[in-house]
């Protein structure tokens, strides 16, 4: 009887170690190593073939087309910020939002991923209302993240997928966004609770001051589509740099290109998303392009995006963010 007891006990304390093991994963995280180990693996196996592609002046061309459509995206996406701000603003002042964005995108490289959300809370606090500024933070990720399940349908004919995914532009009616926000607590909005920047912010109580009166986001909301559209024109000029743009439907590309883009903003443990975009580019259409040189253009889209947002931060080297 005592020693059915112990081994009860034993394996009681073996499956709570179990499960205390299980609840400090940090899930992102493991995605994020998954995904590199996959990367990793893939070019270890192509080595010999990616060193065999060349680059001619003409794929150069490409790159560099790619790397001037994917600058144009970043300015376009602080556009859509800037629009989003005022917005839920009703008071403009001298701050040039624009200008805030494209210093600060920059950050988003640095361990955590949420030092650009810092800075940015950090400069709106002083220029605008507590509550706007959160809101301000809030919804951009998510303006982003409806913007790209728009192009998800165009690689099916399935009426159910395009119903289900246009349907996420209603999350910006007046009435759903305390409810959203509210939700964002638990996932990118626990910057808000868990930094210490942000020790001094009340969620619950912003979510209540809310107001319904602000109006749908039609503007931002359709600057961010275009914002995706010129991010995979950057991606499909790499592809062209290896030939291989063409080898596959454009409603497919884009629409894995976004799929892609999404899983990266939702799941950002390392820098900018690296190796969580390319792994699913890989696992969506790696089987129907030749893997050497869809490999080779991930690897200079991943060069040329961090290229772009390095040129974007330039556009206003000094930080004064106060329209002169």
């Amino acid at each position: 009887m005592i020693g059915i007891n112990v081994i009860n006990l034993r394996n009681f304390i073996k499956r709570r170690l179990i499960n205390r093991i299980i609840s400090s994963i940090n899930i992102k995280l493991l995605v994020t190593l998954i995904s590199l180990v996959f990367i990793g693996n893939s070019i270890y196996f192509n080595f010999d073939s990616l060193s065999n592609q060349k680059i001619t002046f003409l794929e150069i061309l490409w790159l560099f087309g790619g790397t001037i459509l994917t600058t144009i995206s970043i300015i376009i996406n602080g556009y859509a910020w800037n629009l989003l701000v005022n917005n839920i603003c009703s008071n403009r002042n001298r701050l040039d939002i624009l200008k805030l964005f494209l210093a600060t995108n920059i950050y988003k490289y640095l361990p955590g991923g949420i030092w650009h959300f810092v800075s940015r809370y950090n400069t709106l606090r002083f220029n605008f209302s507590h509550d706007n500024s959160v809101q301000s933070i809030l919804l951009e990720p998510l303006l982003m993240l409806v913007s790209g399940l728009v192009y998800i349908p165009f690689g099916t004919l399935n009426i159910g997928l395009l119903i289900l995914c246009w349907s996420s532009t209603l999350v910006f009616l007046p009435k759903c966004r305390k409810y959203i926000i509210k939700k964002l607590k638990s996932m990118k909005a626990n910057i808000f609770t868990n930094n210490s920047k942000f020790k001094d912010i009340n969620l619950e109580q912003t979510i209540k001051n809310i107001s319904n009166k602000s109006t749908y986001p039609y503007k931002p909301l359709f600057v961010e589509i275009l914002f995706i559209f010129f991010r995979f024109l950057g991606f499909l000029c790499c592809l062209n740099a290896f030939s291989i743009g063409t080898l596959i439907p454009k409603g497919l590309l884009i629409s894995s290109f976004s799929m892609a883009w999404i899983v990266g903003l939702v799941v950002p443990a390392a820098p900018g998303g690296l190796g969580v975009f390319e792994s699913v580019i890989l696992f969506s259409i790696g089987s129907q392009l030749p893997e050497a040189p869809l490999l080779a253009s991930l690897l200079c889209y991943r060069l040329v995006s961090t290229i772009s947002d390095i040129f974007a931060a330039l556009i206003y080297p000094i930080k004064n963010y106060l329209i002169s």
